[in-house]
């Protein structure tokens, strides 16, 4: 639970400090957070300083330069005997949800940088199942996914060599390679295993999508299998926890008549 979710009137909770990243960061992004959500809507004023500072138990310091960070990005304004309101929002964020959600969306605001191609490869063992049957090659491809301009999403993607050949050339740079191969290979494809974790950041991934060092990243694993359970695409794609959402509709008989929608599959250990 996040400090702004207590209950009016209840004990404050203290932002604990946390090694190898800026209180300050921290705060900034909290805040964000906090904007995004409509928490503080455009125009509305943020708590005086020393009174944030009193409420998360940090130190004005610490309040003053989160304030600097978010006037940079021009999210918020300070004026002297004003105070300090909310000037700007991030980036919509309903695209995105659509971007995250569905393969095939394809906003304008979404771009691909590819960041390596690696040939003759194979797909790391913990992304695959127990009963996956792995091709004999796989094409890597290494992506930043950015919206409006801003990183959301890093992603290794792993694609049979025949598979890829097959597809247009250049499509990783236009579109993601889970609809391609979806579209490429048609009714050949059966079964799509998804998970979802939540780690912190390292300091790679921090670098691309330019969030604090251990920050929450929500990582998505997902692999694509034939009737006979050969693997037609691995992906594993580290979301920004910030940007981050998961939505589905299933229909309630589904949750019977398909159980492997729900159940989690066992892992091996060791």
């Amino acid at each position: 639970m996040t400090s702004d979710e207590r209950p009016m009137g209840t004990e404050r909770s203290e932002l604990p400090a946390e090694r190898g990243v800026a209180q300050y960061q921290r705060l900034a992004s909290l805040l964000r957070h906090r904007i995004a959500k409509g928490e503080y809507p455009l125009g509305a004023q943020l708590p005086p300083i020393t009174q944030l500072a009193d409420d998360l138990g940090v130190a004005v310091v610490t309040v003053r330069q989160a304030y600097e960070l978010l006037s940079k990005e021009g999210l918020i304004r300070s004026q002297r005997g004003v105070g300090t309101h909310v000037a700007a929002l991030p980036a919509a964020t309903g695209d995105l949800e659509q971007v995250i959600n569905n393969p095939f969306a394809t906003p304008q605001a979404l771009a691909f940088e590819i960041l390596e191609v690696r040939r003759c490869t194979q797909v790391p063992q913990e992304l695959l199942g127990p009963d996956d049957r792995s091709a004999d090659e796989y094409v890597c491809v290494r992506k930043l996914h950015s919206y409006s301009g801003e990183p959301f999403c890093y992603a290794e993607i792993y694609v049979p060599t025949p598979v890829f050949e097959s597809l247009p050339k250049d499509i990783a740079r236009k579109r993601k390679l889970l609809a391609a191969v979806l579209d490429e290979l048609g009714s050949r494809c059966k079964r799509l295993r998804q998970r979802v974790t939540v780690i912190p950041a390292d300091f790679p991934l921090c670098d691309m999508l330019k969030i604090p060092f251990a920050s929450p990243v929500a990582k998505m694993s997902r692999r694509l299998v034939d009737g006979k359970g050969n693997v037609l695409y691995v992906g594993a794609a580290w979301y920004r926890g910030d940007r981050y959402v998961s939505e589905i509709d299933l229909p309630a008989s589904a949750l019977k008549t398909v159980p492997g929608i729900t159940e989690p599959q066992r892992r091996t250990v060791g």
